[in-house]
């Protein structure tokens, strides 16, 4: 073959290549919200992450302005903090070796404090599974309570 031949059989092997159809799904859907959850609508932001390496589950804390201010410094609590404590299974990344990356949405903790200054009370709801079903069980309420509130915001640049 011609050098003419070869150039135009490596440019049309290059558009075939570039039409190819990309992935039906590029979004990670096992650790997406449904969508009646949308932490956007909520206003919250990030507030800090943390992985446990035993149950391998990642979690991130978000929070309203209220929760980000409080848990920027160490005052009190006040009413109107809001705070969202997500749980995911970690999963290996298919496109980073040795990295993991969300997995199963586990769970979701809705925090709010209510009340006055000085006397706030604590509105707690858990929500379990893909669906995000609301849980009535109590047991360590007071231990994942305890544990949002002693949380620290992450330092950002």
């Amino acid at each position: 073959m011609k050098p003419l031949n070869y150039s135009i059989l490596f440019i049309l092997s290059l558009f075939m290549v570039a039409c190819s159809n990309p992935p039906s799904n590029p979004l990670n859907q096992e650790a997406s919200f449904p969508a009646s959850f949308d932490l956007t609508k909520m206003g919250l932001k990030v507030i800090t992450s943390s992985i446990n390496k035993k149950q391998a589950t990642m979690r991130t804390l978000y929070g309203n302005a209220a929760g980000l201010k409080a848990a920027g410094d160490s005052t009190q609590h006040q009413p109107g903090e809001t705070y969202a404590l997500v749980t995911w299974k970690q999963k290996a990344d298919g496109h980073w070796f040795g990295a993991n990356i969300p997995g199963d949405l586990q769970s979701v903790t809705l925090l709010k404090t209510t009340g006055q200054p000085g006397a706030i009370t604590f509105n707690y709801q858990k929500y379990i599974g893909k669906n995000l079903t609301m849980s009535a069980d109590t047991v360590g309420n007071s231990a994942i309570t305890k544990f949002i509130l002693s949380e620290r915001a992450s330092v950002m640049p």
